[in-house]
């Protein structure tokens, strides 16, 4: 089964501005570039949370869609899992790669922050590190990944056999060792087996990346 996963928050932090001998707060500026949050961005937080709602998939295939959902709710109001599905070419076998999913982020977002960045089966180490610093950068900024994960290695409460499913990750704590999971398949969403999963989740982000090895994530 696949599923995706998406969902952020728009923290506001203001930026003050001089004008006429007085201040006034500007509004949230999203990154130009990747070059520029990234100066003093990946520096990590004891943890950080994005604000976002939580979407099941309406369909037993419609996880790439459910994790768009729930990671562009934290910048927005989402559009409807049709129209993600629509966007995204989804059909009965699922959402065909990571990048439709990239796609859909920014065109809804209204960035050009995301790119796909693939990893082996198993990572290599230097894919784990980027895994890392790409999530605390995201969150820092404000910005969810979707994560096309493949079981293999899977969390607590999860059926038996080989899935294919999207994720949205959401948050981190611990500086970052620990990601925040909101599973579209949840709560018994996926179909039968599923309803111990819960909506989200911590898992450790070396765990994610073992998760995710052998396909991709955004970010």
């Amino acid at each position: 089964m696949i599923t995706r996963l998406a969902t952020l928050l728009v923290v506001a932090s203001a930026t003050m501005a001089l004008v006429s001998g007085g201040t006034v707060s500007a509004a949230p500026a999203i990154p130009a570039s990747k070059a520029e949050a990234s100066i003093g961005s990946v520096n990590a937080l004891s943890s950080k949370v994005l604000n976002f709602s939580w979407y099941g998939q309406q369909t037993g295939y419609w996880c790439g869609p459910g994790s768009a959902q729930i990671a562009i709710s934290s910048r927005r109001t989402p559009p409807t899992q049709g129209q993600l599905a629509s966007f995204m070419g989804t059909h009965t076998g699922g959402t065909d790669h990571v990048g439709l999913v990239r796609n859909a982020l920014n065109y809804y977002i209204g960035t050009s922050w995301f790119e796909v960045k693939n990893m082996y089966d198993p990572p290599t180490q230097a894919q784990r590190n980027l895994l890392s610093r790409d999530l605390v950068l995201n969150i820092n900024n404000n910005f969810p990944i979707v994560a096309n994960v493949i079981s293999g290695w899977r969390p607590p409460g999860y059926p038996g056999g080989t899935i294919y499913h999207y994720v949205a990750v959401m948050g981190y704590r611990g500086g970052g060792a620990e990601a925040l999971i909101a599973d579209p398949a949840a709560a018994g969403h996926g179909g039968g087996g599923w309803g111990n999963v819960p909506r989200t989740y911590w898992i450790s982000t070396h765990n994610l990346g073992t998760w995710i090895g052998g396909k991709g994530y955004t970010a």
